[in-house]
């Protein structure tokens, strides 16, 4: 009996400090759970029409980075939101969201999307309001380099720079092709990359084939492309969103014209294939600067297994502009370091934190650190990529990276 007795009391003991225990766990959780009023982030992007899934994809991707900051406490013992606003091309509607994002929700930080012009439009209100602003996307190199002091506007994106190095080197070296025509939009954008282009063709030796622009929301090239086709183009360097880009495919197809085609990757941010057809678009080399296939690091089996639980997905090829994904949730965790950093989300602090981040290991690649007083572009060519079209997804190349020049 006094043996049973033993076992009882021993079992009671048991389940009581299990029973403790599990009420501190769940006191401990509570404890961290973040509080009181939200710590607000922008984002202003296209979220519908022809190219949302460029900013679906960053919503995404700063969505997951919140739901890790949240369960971990969020910043500053407050939880993390994210507010956006739906603006396409449209610089004079970006500014104006801005502004109204900042006086309405006290933003502490804002995401841009896809459209240089709209982040280009937006950096006097960015200094003025003085609010850090995160550029996922749009790859204007004088969204960064903006000639002001202190500077405002970071970037965890490709920039147009070393951009236009990257798809020469790749047309000349890796496809082999010396002969190259450019097609690009009328925007300021297509004037930045025509420019920077035509500088690295001469650079590099080969030869300037012709060079032919459009407007955005344009769908017939058969101008523009039958005159580049009787300059006996070997290539052509397409700047293009995606329902321009699909045009040009489309006309290209029409003309029985088959050269190699090597894409700035504003074709990843939309409908391409769907507008210009599977056949169409295959082989067609886009940059890039991540991928969800093939080996992914640590973080980037996370992120992804978090993005298909989140977002009801089960394969990569479900992810939608995964550039946009991936730049989403790691310009986030940087905004979150630096207002930790701060201990504040006053701008000015925020900034400076920016600027003196210690290393973090993200989705992309790890930015040690990733931004200093004096560069304000988290990535380098060195991190870019080169994808293909396959069978409708954007897969690495077989040769995605450029040797390192010594």
């Amino acid at each position: 009996m006094s043996t049973r007795r033993g076992r009882q009391s021993t079992c009671r003991l048991a389940r009581v400090l299990t029973g403790i225990l599990a009420l501190s766990v769940i006191t401990a959780c509570q404890a961290s759970k973040p509080k009181g009023a939200p710590v607000k982030i922008g984002l202003i992007a296209p979220l519908s029409g022809p190219i949302a899934a460029s900013g679906q994809a960053i919503q995404r991707g700063m969505l997951l980075a919140m739901d890790e900051i949240n369960r971990d406490g969020g910043l500053l013992g407050r939880p993390l939101a994210l507010v956006t606003r739906d603006i396409q091309n449209d610089p004079p509607a970006g500014v104006a969201a801005l502004r109204e994002l900042v006086q309405t929700h006290s933003i502490v930080g804002v995401f841009g999307g896809i459209f240089s012009p709209v982040m280009l439009g937006q950096l006097d209100a960015i200094h003025e309001l003085q609010i850090p602003l995160i550029n996922p996307w749009g790859s204007v190199g004088a969204i960064t380099k903006n000639g002001r002091q202190p500077n405002f506007a970071f970037r965890v994106s490709l920039s147009d720079e070393d951009a236009n190095e990257f798809l020469v080197r790749y047309a000349s070296e890796i496809v082999g092709i010396r002969r190259l025509a450019i097609i690009a939009d009328t925007t300021a954008w297509g004037d930045f990359n025509v420019a920077g282009l035509k500088t690295w063709i001469v650079r590099l030796g080969a030869k300037l084939a012709g060079i032919e622009r459009f407007d955005q929301g344009d769908t017939n090239m058969s101008k523009q492309l039958k005159l580049l086709q009787v300059g006996d183009s070997h290539g052509l360097l397409m700047v293009a969103n995606a329902p321009e880009g699909a045009a040009i495919v489309r006309g290209m197809a029409t003309l029985g014209w088959k050269v190699p085609i090597i894409s700035h990757w504003g074709v990843s941010g939309g409908r391409f294939v769907e507008l210009a057809g599977v056949d169409n678009a295959e082989g067609v080399f886009t940059i890039q600067t991540y991928s969800f296939f093939g080996s992914l690091s640590a973080k980037g089996e996370r992120v992804l297994h978090a993005y298909h639980a989140r977002f009801k997905t089960r394969r990569v090829e479900e992810v939608a502009a995964p550039v946009g994904v991936a730049h989403g949730y790691d310009g986030t965790q940087l905004l979150a370091l630096a207002i930790r950093k701060a201990g504040s989300t006053d701008g000015p602090k925020v900034r400076e934190a920016l600027e003196r981040l210690d290393p973090y290991d993200g989705v992309v690649k790890l930015y040690a650190p990733a931004f200093t007083p004096e560069r304000h572009d988290a990535l380098l060519a060195k991190d870019y990529l080169m994808a293909v079209w396959k069978s409708g997804q954007l897969v690495p190349a077989e040769k995605p990276r450029l040797k390192e020049k010594t």
